[in-house]
């Protein structure tokens, strides 16, 4: 069986550059986080779903309450427009009543628009 080829430490440090400018350029630099809070003193568990998870109640639930009842999350998302909506205890979907705009959810419902980043 043939030996493995080593190849030499000079191409190694000639590469390393390439390799480190790939990693650093396909880092999002416009990642910012976007803050959402609601207030729900008597909930066991919020979470907010949208068009940046799937809609999945399971990806981001938010930390709280606080001693105001208010629940926070920060996420990171990248600009653009999402729509979203917070779930409570797993089974109220609600939109978020300090949202600046609403579109029609397909459901008889409204889901709040976050314009992040713009």
């Amino acid at each position: 069986m043939p030996m493995p080829k080593c190849i030499p430490p000079s191409r190694i440090l000639f590469l390393l550059p390439l390799l480190v400018s790939c990693t650093i350029a396909s880092t999002p630099e416009s990642v910012a986080p976007a803050v959402f809070h609601v207030k729900a003193p008597q909930a066991q568990r919020v979470s907010v779903v949208g068009t940046f998870n799937g809609w999945d109640p399971e990806a981001h639930p938010l930390h709280g309450p606080d001693k105001n009842g208010v629940w926070t999350l920060r996420l990171p998302l990248s600009p653009g427009q999402y729509r979203y909506m917070f779930v409570v205890d797993g089974v109220r979907w609600i939109a978020d009543p300090n949202a600046m705009a609403f579109q029609n959810d397909g459901f008889g419902g409204r889901n709040s628009v976050l314009f992040h980043g713009r």
